[in-house]
């Protein structure tokens, strides 16, 4: 580069050059005077406007301040945008003229080798121009940007993207460096917001109106109608004149330009206002203060005065900040103070003068101390706050405009902490970051519209087939040969898509009325004839590994159609006999009966509530017998016998009645866990990947058969050609929609991805696609399209309610609670009778027992001392006789 710059440098000076010096404008001779070079496009509207704003800074600032010891001198020169030429001057400044720091070069190619100048002798070069992509603050640490960087409004320019979702776009720029240099950044800038730059279209400077309508020729043929513009305001005014001319200012076109060309719009011709109606921008933002309404009337009033050619209502940001820049001059030059007798050292050296001196290397002396003042310099000026941080002034708001009747509307601000928002107050503005179109004013879009332009045309591929026409159907109207498309998934499409800039072109995939491939075919053309695949087409792995699905948006899993064999459980009669086999429920009715028929028995001798006539004891018999199966008996029991039987048979019902009551629930609610047996061949549809997942199931291909429509189905299973049917749950809704009382499901669900719409791989639109469907799943939509094409009472959901698949209960289940049982009643029923036979034996005995006992006891009254033994026999004799008795 230095090579490059010195080769250039010596070619310079053998151009011829033209200078125009200031005057010292009456410095009395007391004062030192410190030399400031001035280089500016003066051949151009913007240069002169910005010469015209630092003699009005120059004034102004001796008018406030006219005790200054040091006093600045202007010297002027014009570059004639030509870099070569700004070079030249700037050397001429330095070696010839002396000067401490020069300002303007709004070209950043000149303010470049400047730079580089500038930094060898220590001469601080404050420029214009926002870009400098090769110049970093070590290869030029005297460089100073009096402008904020062309990256800072990337983001801006991303939210406004982001606001109107506008998720495909082109840039255009010039091929010099301010353009080439702002492209990076900001496709990083639009990545970050999912906005894919598709097209990048570079115009030569230099270009001449053939060459522009070559272009734009080129971009009208594009299916992205959404353009960022980036490039010089000389270019930019010819280009948007062709733009108009080639009717690309119309309804559906988005233009978006930069800081480039909004900054000087002002500038501009009124025909090149009116060819650019329509267009968003983003500007700086200068705030509105006194004194620059002050400056405002100042300025008005002298271009009104010394050249009404050049007049415009208002300058620009960069007139505002050269304004500021002279300020800035004339208090740092007072405030690094040189000595009065160093004074001489500021001005040209005499021996210098009309030597350009090529190898001269001297350096300023107060170079450094001057730069270290303009770095630290911090004060409000009429373009905003001038603080230079990193040699870089920090200014972070943008204005966005919309062009309208040769003027800018300001529609809102960006801020980076806020994003968008209407306006700048603190109090209103969102404290999160927010990127909406509700976040701006209203915007006439080109061709006066106020919607949003529909600024791409998606070609939406679609299945071509015949059956299952519900999910989607594509029919050719014969009047005009277009296609008509409808459908379930094509509504959904179009409701998950809502808000984005796009129309669609529905395209059957076909070929003279028959299908051009199955659906991974189809899947894979997103790539050759598609922007998005949108139909039944399910997610799979193997198709996923080459294309972008977005968020399924209908059920998932395949199952098997068979004919019904049984009838629904609740069409039965007794169909809530159902939980328990024959068997069971006469051994547990036995048991009943049994149970209470040993209560009767026990209770019937002591207990009041078990006698009475014959008819009132088999009616207390029945009741307790059947109330025990629901704990609902409320005789008391006198009886150990029947307490201990009645618990023991409380605890079985409990568990009779407990499985009772699980496999009814079992059988009303529980899905189809089985899988049912099919030995023949079996179905799919045409085009699917079940014929993929029979394979892998073990079904030989040869016993695959491919069916079309839902007739189709139902004459298949009837006539018996397949003994079953494999497809997914959703065909299996709209089957059963019109087959509901004659096939029913069987067998697992096998899992599959569901139906979910198809983009290229990297496609933008992916995630804004997968969040619509969400939401479309969250909301009342999904159930109101489902009743719009598969009708409001699903057949299906209502088989998954309504069958059951559970096993009958039988008595071998339950073995050991009856074995149990049985054992114990019987046992109880023994012993019971047992003492009831001791009972009455002895009753029967009672007078033989009567005689042997007194005679007992009589003999061992006679003894003289009965022994001991044997009055205690005689007392349990006693006891005993009174418990017989």
């Amino acid at each position: 580069m230095k090579k490059l710059s010195g080769v250039l440098i010596f070619l310079f000076f053998c151009l011829p050059l033209s200078f125009v010096e200031t005057q010292n404008n009456g410095v009395a001779n007391d004062k030192a005077i410190l030399h400031v070079g001035v280089i500016l496009d003066l051949t151009s509207t913007v240069g002169n406007v910005t010469r015209a704003c630092i003699s009005i800074a120059y004034s102004n600032f001796y008018k406030i301040h006219p005790n200054q010891n040091t006093r600045v001198v202007i010297h002027m020169r014009d570059s004639k945008g030509d870099p070569v030429t700004a070079t030249s001057a700037a050397l001429d400044l330095i070696h010839n003229i002396g000067v401490k720091a020069i300002i303007g070069l709004d070209s950043s190619v000149g303010a470049e080798f400047v730079a580089y100048v500038g930094s060898k002798s220590h001469i601080p070069i404050l420029s214009f121009s926002p870009t400098h992509s090769s110049i970093s603050l070590t290869q030029a640490p005297y460089l100073i940007r009096v402008a904020q960087n062309d990256s800072s409004q990337v983001k801006a320019i991303a939210a406004i993207i982001q606001a109107y979702k506008l998720k495909e776009l082109s840039i255009i720029h010039d091929d010099s460096r301010i353009g080439n240099a702002l492209v990076p950044s900001l496709a990083v800038a639009l990545s970050d917001v999912d906005a894919q730059v598709f097209n990048k279209t570079i115009i030569p400077s230099t270009a001449n109106a053939t060459i522009i309508n070559n272009s734009l020729l080129e971009l009208k043929s594009m299916k992205s109608k959404v353009f960022v513009v980036h490039m010089s305001p000389s270019l930019a005014a010819s280009f948007f004149l062709n733009v108009h001319k080639q009717g690309m200012m119309s309804k559906g076109y988005v233009w978006i330009i930069t800081t480039a060309i909004a900054d000087v719009m002002s500038y501009m011709e009124p025909s090149v206002l009116r060819s650019m109606n329509g267009v968003i921008g983003v500007k700086a933002h200068v705030p509105e203060t006194k004194s620059l309404k002050k400056f405002s009337i100042q300025f008005q009033k002298r271009f009104k005065q010394n050249d009404r050619k050049l007049y415009r209502p208002q300058p620009n940001i960069n007139a505002l900040r050269a304004y500021d820049v002279m300020f800035l001059m004339a208090m740092v030059a007072n405030k690094v103070q040189p000595r009065f007798n160093d004074k001489n050292s500021l001005s040209p050296p005499a021996n210098k003068k009309g030597n350009l001196g090529l190898f001269d290397n001297s350096v300023s002396t107060m170079g450094s101390k001057f730069l270290q003042a303009i770095q630290a310099a911090k004060f409000t000026g009429l373009s905003g706050e001038i603080q230079f941080i990193d040699g870089q002034l920090q200014s972070n708001t943008y204005r966005i405009i919309n062009v309208l009747s040769k003027r800018d509307r300001t529609i809102g601000y960006w801020t980076p902490g806020a994003g968008l928002s209407k306006n700048l107050n603190i109090k209103t503005m969102q404290k999160d970051y927010s990127a909406n179109d509700y976040d701006l004013g209203s915007v006439i879009w080109p061709g006066g519209s106020k919607v949003t332009p529909k600024a791409i045309t998606l070609t939406v591929g679609v299945p071509y087939k015949t059956g299952f026409v519900e999910f989607m159907s594509a029919n050719r109207d014969k009047n005009t040969n277009s296609w008509k498309v409808t459908g379930f998934s094509k509504d959904v499409f179009e409701t998950v898509m809502f808000g984005l800039p796009y129309e669609y072109d529905y395209v059957p995939y076909e070929i003279n009325g028959v299908s051009a491939g199955n659906y991974n075919k189809l899947t894979y053309s997103v790539y050759t004839k598609f922007d998005v695949v949108v139909g039944d087409v399910t997610i799979v792995a193997n198709r996923s590994r080459y294309v972008e699905f977005s968020q399924p948006y209908s059920n998932s899993g395949v199952r098997m159609i068979t004919l019904k064999t049984d009838k629904n459980l609740t069409s039965s009669l007794w169909w809530f006999l159902w939980p328990w086999s024959k068997d069971l429920w006469f051994i547990t009715i036995a048991f009943f009966l049994t149970t209470g028929f040993s209560v009767w028995v026990f209770e019937r001798g002591k207990n009041p509530e078990f006698q009475g006539p014959l008819s009132q004891q088999l009616g207390k018999y029945l009741s307790f017998s059947f109330s025990i199966s629901v704990f609902a008996h409320k005789e008391k029991l006198e009886s150990n016998y029947s307490r201990f039987i009645v618990s023991l048979w409380s605890f079985s019902v409990y568990i009779l009645m407990g499985c009772f009551i699980a496999n009814l629930t079992s059988m009303l609610t529980a899905k189809n866990l089985q899988t049912s047996t099919v030995t023949g061949s079996v179905g799919y549809q045409s085009g699917s990947f079940v014929s993929e997942l029979l394979v892998d199931l073990g079904y030989h291909p040869s016993k695959l058969v491919q069916l079309s429509t839902i007739g189709e189905y139902a004459n298949a299973l009837k006539n018996g050609s397949v003994s079953a049917i494999y497809d997914e749950i959703p065909f299996i809704k709209v089957f059963l929609a019109h087959y509901c009382n004659e096939f029913t499901v069987a067998g697992p669900t096998y899992p599959a991805g569901g139906f979910g719409f198809v983009f290229p791989l990297d496609s933008p639109l992916v995630s804004y696609a997968s969040h619509g469907v969400l939401e479309f799943a969250e909301g009342n939509k999904m159930k109101e399209f489902e009743e719009k094409w598969f009708g409001r009472e699903s057949c299906y959901d209502n088989f998954q309610k309504n069958t059951t698949w559970s096993q009958q209960l039988h008595l071998y289940s339950f073995r050991s609670v009856f074995i149990i049982m049985g054992v114990a009643s019987v046992s109880t029923l023994g012993l019971f009778f047992a003492s009831d036979l001791v009972y009455k034996s002895a009753k029967e005995n009672g007078g033989i027992f009567d005689m042997v006992r007194k005679k007992f006891v009589n003999d061992v009254a006679d003894a003289e001392n009965p022994p001991v033994r044997t009055r205690v026999l005689i007392d349990q004799m006693h006891e005993q006789e009174s418990y017989l008795t």
